[in-house]
C-alpha cells in the first residue's frame, strides 16, 4: 500500500486531527500493490502448494482467498459471526478450505465456489488453530475453551477430545514424523497428540512463559515455538531441552514459521518486527520490521520456500523475497500515519487533536465514511442520532439488533466509561475503555466533527 510524494507531503501539512481523516480516506484509493482487501487485523495467513493463491483470515469476519498473481481477492467467504482466526487449505487437492473463529465453529468452504459447505460445533470458547493431516482427512482444533478437537472430515464428528493444556490453547501442527498432532499455549508447554486412540497425549517441554505460536519443518523432525518472553525455541520431539534459544523480540512473540527446508526461521511479535533466523546457529538473516505491522500476527512461506508472507494489526498482507529481502510487490507505505499523528497528538491543546489520538484504536475496526472496505465495525458516518444496530449491509448480533439505544454524545460517553459489555450485554464489540472524562470528550468531538463530513 503506497501514497505517492505528492499525497505524503500534503498530509504532512495537515494539523493532526485531519491527518487522520486525511489517510482514512486515501486508503481507499491506492494501488493494490500488496494484498489489500481486510478491513481490520489479519490473523492468518497460509499459501497454497502451487503458490498462485493464498486465504487470509481476520477480524472482519471474514477469510478472502487471494490470486497471488493478480494480488486480487478472488472470493470472500462470508459466514462467520466473529473474528476469524485461523484458516487452511484442505490437502490433498486444496479445493476446499478450514476456518474457525471466535464464534467457536469450524466453516468447511467450497473455494470454487466461494460457498459454505457445512458448519461443526463443540468448542465453547474462540478457535484460535487448525492444523489437518497430509491426505485432509483429520483436523485438530485448538480452542480457548483448554481444549482440543479431533475432527473427522469424512464425517464431519469430534473423534477424540483432547484436555492436557492448564490454560488457553494458542496453537496447534501436524508432525509427520511423529505421526501426531502438536499443540502448546498460555500455560508454557508443549504436548505431542496421537492420532491412535491407544496411544495417550505426551508432554514434550515446558518453557515456563506463554506460547503463542509452534510450527514444525516439512519432516516434522523439528519444533519451532515463540513465547511471552520473546525466545525463539527449536526443539526435537525427543528431547526436553531445546536445541537452540534464541532471544529474539523485545515483546511476546505471536507467530513463526520454518521454511521448507529447513534451514530458515521466522519469527513475528508485539514489537512490529518480522525476523528471519538461520536455523544452524540462531544467526539473524534479516530484519523485515520496517514495515510497522504494529503487531505480527502471521508469518507463511511459499511450499518452494522463495518466497515469505506477512500479515498483522495494519490489515495487509505482505511479501518478501526470502534470498535478499526485496519486496515482491515492489514499493510499499513504510511507515502508519496514524502513528505519527498519535505520537504528536497525546499532548496537543486542541481537543480534535487529542481525540485523534484516542480514535488510532477505534480506526482498526471503523471507518468514518461509508466506504467498500469490509471492517471489523460498522461505519461510524452518521453515528449520531443513529440507533444501534442499524448500519446498512452490516452484520450486527442479536444482541444490537435488538437494542433500542440511540448513539448521542451521552451513550457514547457511557460506551467508553462503562464498556460496552456493560453497555451492551452480549455485544461481539472488543472491551475498549477510556475511565478519563476529558480524553472520552475529545473522541466525542472528533467524531462529530468528522463522522459527518461527506
Amino acid at each position: 500500500m503506497g501514497l505517492s510524494l505528492a499525497a505524503r507531503l500534503a498530509v504532512s501539512r495537515l494539523p493532526a486531527a485531519a491527518i487522520v481523516f486525511a489517510i482514512l480516506s486515501a486508503v481507499a484509493g491506492v494501488a493494490l500493490a500488496d494484498l489489500i482487501g481486510h478491513g481490520a487485523p489479519v490473523r492468518e495467513v497460509t499459501i497454497s502448494a502451487d503458490g498462485k493463491r493464498a486465504l487470509s483470515a481476520a477480524f472482519d469476519d471474514q477469510v478472502i482467498l487471494w490470486d497471488l498473481d493478480k494480488r486480487e481477492p478472488s472470493q470472500r467467504l462470508i459466514g462467520h459471526e466473529a473474528a476469524v482466526n485461523a484458516v487452511l487449505f484442505l490437502p490433498p487437492d486444496e479445493r476446499q478450505a478450514l476456518s474457525a473463529g471466535d464464534d467457536g465453529t469450524l466453516r468447511l468452504w467450497n473455494l470454487e465456489k466461494g460457498s459454505e459447505i457445512a458448519t461443526w460445533r463443540g468448542h465453547e470458547k474462540k478457535v484460535v488453530g487448525l492444523a489437518a493431516t497430509p491426505d485432509g482427512r483429520y483436523v485438530m482444533s485448538a480452542s480457548w475453551d483448554r481444549s482440543l478437537r479431533l475432527w473427522d472430515l469424512s464425517r464431519g464428528t469430534t473423534e477424540r477430545v483432547f484436555e492436557v493444556h492448564d490454560d488457553s490453547v494458542n496453537a496447534v501442527a501436524y508432525s509427520a514424523r511423529e505421526r501426531a498432532f502438536l499443540s502448546a499455549g498460555y500455560d508454557g508447554t508443549l504436548w505431542l497428540l496421537p492420532l491412535a486412540a491407544a496411544e495417550e497425549p505426551r508432554r514434550l517441554a515446558a518453557t515456563g512463559f506463554p506460547i503463542g505460536d509452534l510450527a514444525t519443518d516439512a519432516s516434522g523432525a523439528r519444533i519451532l515455538t515463540g513465547s511471552a518472553d520473546g525466545m525463539l525455541r527449536l526443539w526435537d520431539p525427543a528431547a526436553e531441552t531445546p536445541l537452540l534459544e534464541i532471544a529474539a523480540h523485545e515483546g511476546a512473540i505471536l507467530t513463526v514459521a520454518i521454511a521448507p527446508d529447513g534451514e530458515t526461521l521466522a519469527s513475528g511479535g508485539t514489537d512490529g518486527r518480522l525476523l528471519l533466523w538461520q536455523a544452524a546457529d540462531g544467526k539473524v538473516i534479516r530484519d523485515l520490521g520496517e514495515t510497522r505491522f504494529g503487531a505480527v500476527w502471521s508469518i507463511a512461506f511459499s511450499a518452494d520456500g522463495a518466497k515469505v508472507y506477512g500479515a498483522g494489526i495494519d490489515s495487509v498482507i505482505r511479501a518478501w523475497h526470502r534470498a535478499d529481502g526485496r519486496p515482491v510487490a515492489g514499493d510499499t507505505l513504510t511507515f502508519q500515519p496514524i502513528d505519527r499523528v498519535a505520537a504528536s497528538a497525546a499532548d496537543s491543546e486542541d481537543p480534535l487533536e487529542r481525540g485523534a489520538f484516542h480514535f488510532r484504536k477505534c480506526a482498526v475496526c471503523h471507518s468514518l465514511r461509508g466506504d467498500s472496505v469490509p471492517r471489523a465495525g460498522p461505519s461510524l458516518q452518521g453515528l449520531f442520532g443513529r440507533r444501534v444496530g442499524t448500519y446498512p449491509g452490516y452484520r450486527y448480533s442479536e444482541a444490537l439488533r435488538r437494542s433500542d439505544l440511540v448513539w448521542t454524545e451521552e451513550t457514547v460517553s457511557q460506551l467508553f466509561e462503562l464498556g460496552p459489555d456493560v453497555l451492551l450485554p452480549g455485544t461481539k464489540m472488543p472491551l475498549q475503555r477510556l475511565p478519563d472524562a476529558r480524553a472520552r470528550a475529545d473522541l466525542i468531538a472528533f467524531l462529530k466533527q468528522y463522522s459527518e463530513a461527506p
